[in-house]
């Protein structure tokens, strides 16, 4: 990967004293601008309309400073992500977004975490969902719209296809929050999360749902940064290693209660900046 070359113009002052060297052609000068659809606990969320917060939210922040920048949000529906990406509106996304060969043909990554999916229903769980994907023919799933989730659902609605059974009715919603009040509503029987996700839901709302199913227990997330945009995915790689070595990382996982199954470098062995995925499709 190449070397990220030091900054000059209006941003030599905040990159001085950077332990990492930014990215050149920021959209906003010493700002780090990152994309996020703050709908996602425990990764980004907000609490009253305030700001986002959270794993992802407290993590690019350090990463910033780490390379002389200020962090800030362009908090959009999840499915504005990307092309808010390309069109140049924000640096990187930072939205606990799950790597899939369809998306490594828009944008490259910076893995950063290992998680799985989860079906929670309501408490109860009154329609008797177990099994994936046998358990949901003829059943209504809300999904947030563009997220791995719906992927998922409509895979499986191929398989029930196949096998002569019904298929789900997928409701294709704008965030996660969304989806959990379909479920919470009776619109859905079930809406599909992050295993961290749903652990966050079950621990914020006490007794209203239920965990039915759990599924694709080896899906990474990353940091997304354009199609072919080395020296950025450089300097977020190299602050995340940084950020890694410093007990940071871990400390994060501590703070929001994430299962160490979902500490990817603990899991792979690699380091952020080797592991990124850049170039290729």
């Amino acid at each position: 990967m190449a070397t990220v070359s030091a900054c000059g113009g209006s941003e030599t002052a905040s990159s001085a004293a950077a332990d990492v060297a930014p990215p050149e052609n920021l959209a906003s000068s010493g700002t780090l601008t990152y994309g996020t659809a703050a709908s996602f606990p425990p990764f980004e969320s907000k609490a009253g309309g305030g700001d986002p917060q959270g794993f992802d939210i407290d993590m690019i922040t350090a990463l910033a400073k780490s390379m002389g920048l200020k962090a800030k949000a362009l908090d959009i529906d999840f499915d504005g992500l990307i092309p808010a990406l390309a069109g140049r509106r924000t640096d990187v996304i930072n939205s606990a977004m799950y790597i899939t060969p369809e998306r490594e043909k828009q944008v490259d990554f910076v893995p950063y975490m290992v998680i799985g999916e989860t079906l929670l229903t309501p408490s109860g769980n009154p329609k008797k969902i177990a099994k994936v994907p046998e358990d949901l023919s003829g059943k209504t799933v809300a999904v947030t719209r563009g997220a791995i989730g719906e992927t998922y659902m409509t895979e499986y609605n191929k398989e029930l296809k196949q096998r002569g059974q019904p298929e789900m009715k997928i409701m294709s919603l704008p965030n996660n929050q969304d989806a959990m009040l379909a479920v919470q509503s009776g619109r859905a029987d079930a809406f599909d999360t992050s295993t961290p996700g749903a652990a966050a839901t079950l621990a914020a709302t006490k007794g209203k749902f239920t965990l039915a199913a759990t599924f694709k227990n080896e899906t990474r997330i990353g940091i997304a940064v354009r199609k072919g945009d080395t020296a950025t995915a450089t300097a977020v790689g190299k602050a995340l290693d940084l950020f890694v070595k410093s007990g940071g990382y871990a400390d994060l996982l501590a703070k929001y209660k994430l299962p160490k199954e979902t500490n990817y470098f603990a899991t792979s062995g690699a380091s952020a900046s080797a592991s990124a995925t850049t170039g290729g499709s």
